[in-house]
């Protein structure tokens, strides 16, 4: 039989799980900040990709004086990072013109 001070202690011995779903869905939820200042909705997760290339770009510059091998795979992951920017968007912006044509709105 366990005494009290076990079943205490295993209870604050919780494993940390950080669920998959949950930071996709935070990734894909819609950026108000961003949003309010693009004018169109923008989500957290190409907030997050633009913001990586303009780091990886910067780095790039300030490593092109160093070593340009550091340079051209700052650039190169900047690339990337705009590659799958527009391919996650590709029919993205179709799909909201059509919306507001069907809505009637102006574009």
């Amino acid at each position: 039989m366990q005494t009290t001070a076990s079943i205490q202690r295993t209870a604050h011995l919780r494993p940390l799980t950080i669920s998959i779903a949950d930071i996709k869905a935070w990734l894909n939820a819609k950026s108000e900040l961003f949003t309010h200042m693009s004018g169109f909705c923008v989500t957290r997760r190409e907030v997050l990709r633009v913001h990586l290339a303009f780091v990886a770009m910067v780095l790039g510059a300030a490593a092109a004086t160093h070593s340009l091998l550091a340079a051209a795979i700052c650039v190169a992951l900047a690339g990337y990072n705009v590659y799958r920017l527009n391919q996650e968007d590709k029919d993205n912006w179709l799909k909201s013109e059509e919306r507001l044509e069907e809505e009637g709105g102006e574009l």
